[in-house]
C-alpha cells in the first residue's frame, strides 16, 4: 500500500515572481518531480481543492493571501495541515522565522539558496513524510490499512459512487480458528501467519481495490466498482487460495470466513454495510466455517459455498 515508486511526486509553488517560480520548477523537474505553480494564497487554495500535493514551497510576501496567511488557512484543514510545507523567502530575518516556525513549517530557506541544497531538504522533508505516513496510515504489522485509514477511503469512495451510480462491494475477513493457532504455536508464529495471510490477500486484487486490517484476526476489502456476485468470486479466490500457503508448522493451515455486503444494495453508509457484512461473515461461521457468504436482506440466511 505504499507509494508507488515509479510515482513522482508533485509540489506546489506558490511565488507570485513569475521568472523566479519558473527557474524553480525547472529544476525540480529536472530532478524528477511534477510541480504546480500558484500565484498566492488564494490561488493555491483553489488548487489544493483539486488535487494534494506531496508538498508545498510558498513565498511569504505575495498580493493577496500572502505565504503566513496561507499556512494558517491549511492548518484549519486536517487534510491540508498534514502537507509537508516550505518557507521560500527573501524575508532571512529572525523575526520572520519565528513566524513562520510558530506556523509548524517543516522548514524556512532564504534567498537566494542554493538548490542543491534545497533539493537534499526536500528530499529529507518527503521521507520523513513517508515514514509518518505509514505510522498513521498502515498496520504496522500486515502494512495493510489500519482501520481509520480503511474506512476514510471507503467514505470517499461511498460519495464517489453515489454520484456516478456505481458499485462498492465490501468484505469481512476471518481467520477460521485463529486462538488456536496462538495457544498452540505461540504469538510469533501468529504474527508470521497474519502476514502471509495478509500477502496473499493482496495479491488477490485489483490495483483499484484496498484491503485494512479490522483488528486481531479480521480484515476488510473494498472492492470498487464491483457487484456482490464479482466480489463473491474474487473473495472465492482468495479462499482457495490459502491452501496453497507454505508454513513453517509441518501440517499446520488457515481457512477463512467472509462475509460481503454490498453499496447500495446493502446500505448506503459504511454502518450499514459493516453491519450487513457482519450478519454475513456470522452465517459462514455458524454454518461450519471456510466459507463465503453473501448479504441478503430478502432472506434469513445468505447464500453460501463451501
Amino acid at each position: 500500500m505504499a507509494r508507488n515508486n515509479n510515482q513522482r511526486q508533485k509540489i506546489l509553488i506558490v511565488e507570485d515572481d513569475f521568472h523566479t517560480a519558473k527557474i524553480l520548477k525547472i529544476n525540480l523537474e529536472k530532478v524528477g518531480y511534477v510541480c504546480d505553480v500558484a500565484a498566492n494564497g488564494d490561488e493555491a487554495l483553489k488548487k489544493l481543492n483539486l488535487n494534494i500535493p506531496d508538498l508545498i514551497i510558498s513565498d511569504i510576501m505575495m498580493p493577496g493571501l500572502d505565504g503566513l496567511s496561507l499556512r494558517n488557512q491549511l492548518l484549519l484543514n486536517p487534510e491540508h495541515r498534514i502537507i509537508p510545507f516550505i518557507f521560500l523567502t527573501a524575508k532571512g530575518d529572525i523575526e520572520e522565522k519565528i513566524a513562520g516556525y510558530k506556523l509548524f513549517v517543516d522548514d524556512y530557506v532564504v534567498k537566494p539558496y542554493d538548490f542543491s541544497e534545497l533539493k537534499v531538504r526536500i528530499e529529507a522533508i518527503l521521507k520523513r513524510h513517508e515514514y509518518y505516513n505509514d505510522l498513521i496510515k498502515f498496520d504496522s504489522l500486515t502494512k495493510l490499512y489500519n482501520r481509520k485509514t480503511f474506512f476514510a477511503a471507503l467514505e470517499k469512495e461511498i460519495k464517489r459512487s453515489m454520484r456516478y451510480s456505481d458499485h462498492i462491494s465490501f468484505a469481512l475477513v476471518d481467520l477460521d480458528h485463529f486462538k488456536q493457532c496462538n495457544d498452540s504455536f505461540g504469538h510469533t508464529f501468529g504474527d508470521y501467519v497474519l502476514i502471509k495471510v495478509s500477502d496473499i490477500l493482496s495479491s488477490c486484487l485489483r490495483g483499484s481495490d484496498f484491503a485494512g486490517r479490522y483488528g486481531g484476526e479480521e480484515f476488510m476489502i473494498a472492492m470498487l466498482n464491483t457487484s456482490k456476485k464479482n466480489a463473491f468470486h474474487v473473495v472465492e479466490r482468495l479462499r482457495n487460495s490459502m491452501k496453497n500457503i507454505q508454513f513453517e508448522k509441518p501440517g499446520f493451515s488457515i481457512t477463512i470466513s467472509s462475509g460481503i455486503a454490498s453499496f447500495p444494495e446493502d446500505g448506503t453508509t459504511i454502518d450499514e454495510i459493516l453491519k450487513e457484512a457482519d450478519k454475513a461473515l456470522y452465517v459462514a461461521k455458524d454454518s461450519g466455517r471456510n466459507k463465503t457468504v453473501m448479504a441478503n436482506k430478502e432472506s434469513e440466511f445468505s447464500k453460501f459455498i463451501a
